[in-house]
């Protein structure tokens, strides 16, 4: 998945978990930010790539191997390795919530960590951070053959190829609508009594997930190949097509429209 979806699951991920907080609302709109930030974050791996990584970061850590060697490689700092693990959203999540406390809180340590404060910081960067790696299991396997889920384990899982790597204009727009509304729950809050606040809150978080898998578990072809592939420019035009189908014509154009303004992936 694309850097965007990623954000908003993120963002979606962490809207929810707010909504049953006690957060105030400023507060709670912070924790959207921490989501969106828990969810694009594993993707830092993919800095080898950055065109002057050789002569910088690979040089000052005398690195042996180029930045395109590292991220299409096996090792454990390669893209999809261990940031793409279960273990680095914990150590992630831990460590932001220890930077809070240094930060804003003078309480000890143990009557911080077992604050319902601490608790929902340290929910929302996890599972956050979490929705970043579900969102990558159904995307091609390539050279990789999935995410190393269960690092330091060398197993890879996922690469399922059941949707393209990125123009996927359809879950993008769901996330971002269910984003928005549970964004508008937040701001309308004091107009609800709580519980009613967390059912409507669930309702529409389990429709935008739920449409969202759909979404990338349903499309015209497999998208399934590992190593490398010479199919590369036929499964983007299918996955174009895909798109222009589910959206409509002038819906498909605007968003291809804005994603060719981009300079990343969208």
């Amino acid at each position: 998945m694309d850097i965007l979806i990623h954000t908003l699951s993120g963002t979606t991920t962490a809207a929810f978990i707010s909504t049953m907080s006690s957060f105030s609302k400023k507060g709670k709109f912070a924790l959207i930010l921490l989501g969106a930030f828990a969810g694009a974050f594993p993707d830092i791996d993919a800095i080898s790539l950055w065109s002057k990584f050789d002569q910088t970061i690979g040089s000052w850590l005398h690195l042996s191997h180029t930045g395109s060697q590292i991220y299409f490689g096996k090792f454990w700092y390669s893209h999809h390795g261990y940031f793409h693990s279960i273990l680095a959203a914990a150590i992630f999540s831990l460590g932001l919530v220890s930077l809070y406390k240094l930060l804003f809180k003078k309480e000890i340590w143990s009557t911080y960590f077992h604050s319902r404060e601490c608790m929902f910081i340290l929910a929302i960067s996890f599972f956050s951070y979490l929705s970043h790696l579900i969102g990558d299991l159904p995307t091609p396997g390539a050279v990789w053959g999935g995410i190393r889920l269960f690092f330091p384990f060398e197993i890879y899982v996922g690469g399922y190829g059941t949707t393209w790597w990125w123009n996927n204009y359809d879950v993008f727009l769901t996330l971002l609508t269910t984003t928005s509304a549970l964004s508008l729950f937040i701001l309308l809050e004091d107009k609800f009594i709580k519980s009613d606040l967390i059912k409507a809150a669930a309702f529409m978080y389990i429709m935008g997930i739920s449409l969202s898998t759909y979404y990338v578990t349903n499309h015209s072809i497999s998208f399934a190949y590992v190593g490398n592939t010479s199919r590369y420019a036929y499964y983007e035009r299918i996955s174009y097509a895909d798109q222009s189908g589910r959206l409509g014509k002038s819906v498909f154009r605007l968003m291809y429209k804005v994603d060719k303004m981009l300079p990343f992936y969208f």
